[in-house]
């Protein structure tokens, strides 16, 4: 068995804010935990709430999965996962406001192999990836994201034709992601007016709307107006909508939002798992080759406003977002 893994921080000058974790036990599981960008600067014991979150599903799958008894199903799993997030809230006090403010919850996505006697099962709650053999890719795509994106790819040309400055580009492009296109205009310090924010919000509504024709405009304009901050957390774990995705945040994960694959283990020669802060899969098999899948997005669409669009980009100090890679070779 070869194992190759690798992890870097959005801020590669401060690693100890990495918000990804990676699970490795040999012969038995192996997964990427990404926790999510927290909103609004909330911190536990220090870290903010998505690198405290992965830390808290780390420490769980770990004891969990090296316990001489393990949970019946991966359904079973997310929900002792979940637990584990629920007794972090308790202990700090927050557990019934976290259920009423979305954006102080502690948030992960979580891409897991678990390997079960001769089968092997893929685990994802959230949008991390799995990719097997080099050729199968399993991931769960979120219209939401299309659509957080799409807003910052339309801010993009109106703010660069008024600001040169590339790391002014990246700020307020992420505040209209962040806050929506019906903030006070008086957030942008007099570099954005209100005829700019309707252009804005026209734009990536119509571009949205062509993107995703089975959305309604109703469900869009939502996400366009209010942004993450103030409309994306409503959909958390939300199976009666067509925008709701799952994450664990310690509160019930719907099963019909968690994706659960099995196959069998002696057809599997390798398996790679990856956060999404890789915009481009590697060639092959390793980190090496994952890097320079990186390396390549990066040179060719830094501010992902072009190929690879996200609600982030990246700057000259800082990646768009952490990332990891973990690849097993059976």
């Amino acid at each position: 068995m070869l194992i190759e893994a690798f992890s870097e921080a959005k801020d590669p000058s401060k690693p100890h804010t990495n918000e990804d974790r990676l699970v490795i036990l040999p012969g038995r599981a192996y997964a990427v935990i990404d926790g999510v960008t927290d909103r609004l600067g909330t911190r536990y014991d220090g870290m903010l709430s998505g690198q405290y979150a992965a830390t808290i599903v780390q420490g769980a799958l770990e004891q969990i999965l090296s316990a001489s008894s393990t949970p019946e199903d991966g359904f079973a799993l997310v929900r002792a996962l979940t637990g584990a997030l629920e007794r972090a809230y308790k202990a700090h006090g927050v557990f019934e406001k976290a259920k009423i403010d979305w954006n102080i919850r502690l948030s992960a996505a979580l891409a897991l192999v678990w390997v079960r006697g001769p089968s092997l099962e893929v685990i994802l709650v959230g949008d991390s990836g799995v990719r097997l053999n080099g050729r199968e890719t399993l991931r769960v795509e979120k219209d939401l994201d299309l659509i957080t994106s799409t807003l910052r790819r339309e801010a993009w040309p109106v703010i660069v034709r008024k600001i040169r400055n590339r790391a002014q580009h990246e700020q307020l492009s992420r505040r209209i992601t962040w806050h929506g296109t019906r903030q006070a205009i008086d957030a942008f310090d007099g570099l954005l007016t209100a005829d700019d924010m309707r252009q804005i919000e026209e734009c990536a509504i119509s571009r949205s709307l062509s993107a995703l024709p089975h959305m309604s405009r109703d469900l869009i304009e939502h996400l366009v107006k209010g942004g993450i901050v103030n409309a994306q957390g409503a959909y958390q774990n939300d199976s009666s909508t067509i925008l709701g995705y799952a994450c664990l945040d310690g509160f019930p994960v719907p099963e019909n939002l968690i994706r659960i694959e099995q196959f069998a283990l002696e057809k599997v020669e390798t398996v790679e798992i990856y956060s999404d802060g890789y915009f481009e899969q590697g060639a092959a098999f390793g980190v090496a080759s994952w890097e320079e899948a990186f390396a390549r997005a990066e040179r060719e669409d830094p501010s992902k406003v072009i190929h690879y669009l996200s609600p982030k980009g990246s700057t000259e100090a800082t990646w768009a977002d952490d990332r990891a890679y973990l690849g097993v070779k059976f």
